[in-house]
């Protein structure tokens, strides 16, 4: 079945990778212009899900790195090496995340790219496939 246009005025694969492009903030912002296009809006979802959730993995390695100062050097060091490491993942994640929308498909992340998916069809988190 093809995809209605846009509602942001742009092509859908553009608005699709855009939704990548600052993260979840981007991806807010097209949900709030898109309300046609399923795709669009399963990519700013999944953006918005999921580097979203890496983001706050992030900032919440860091801010327990920063709280183990008063335990452990060794905690310290081991909470930045994962927040390193989560980084790493997220840069990677949103690298093949805007290729993927650029070229027109659907690349699912684990968890987010199903919860993306019910959002993107107006099902929320409510089970099933039915809408």
């Amino acid at each position: 079945m093809e995809q209605p246009p846009s509602s942001t005025g742009l092509a859908a694969p553009t608005a699709s990778a855009l939704a990548y492009l600052a993260g979840p903030f981007s991806a807010a912002l097209i949900l709030l212009a898109e309300d046609q296009n399923d795709d669009v809006r399963f990519h700013a979802w999944q953006s918005l899900i999921g580097l979203g959730g890496l983001t706050l993995a992030v900032l919440a390695s860091y801010a327990l790195g920063i709280a183990a100062f008063f335990i452990s050097a060794t905690a310290v060091s081991v909470m930045f090496t994962v927040a390193t490491v989560i980084w790493i993942v997220l840069l990677i994640v949103w690298a093949i995340c805007v290729w993927k929308a650029a070229m027109g498909a659907r690349w699912h992340l684990p968890l987010a790219g199903d919860f993306a998916e019910r959002f993107a069809a107006g099902r929320g988190l409510r089970a099933g496939s039915g809408g």
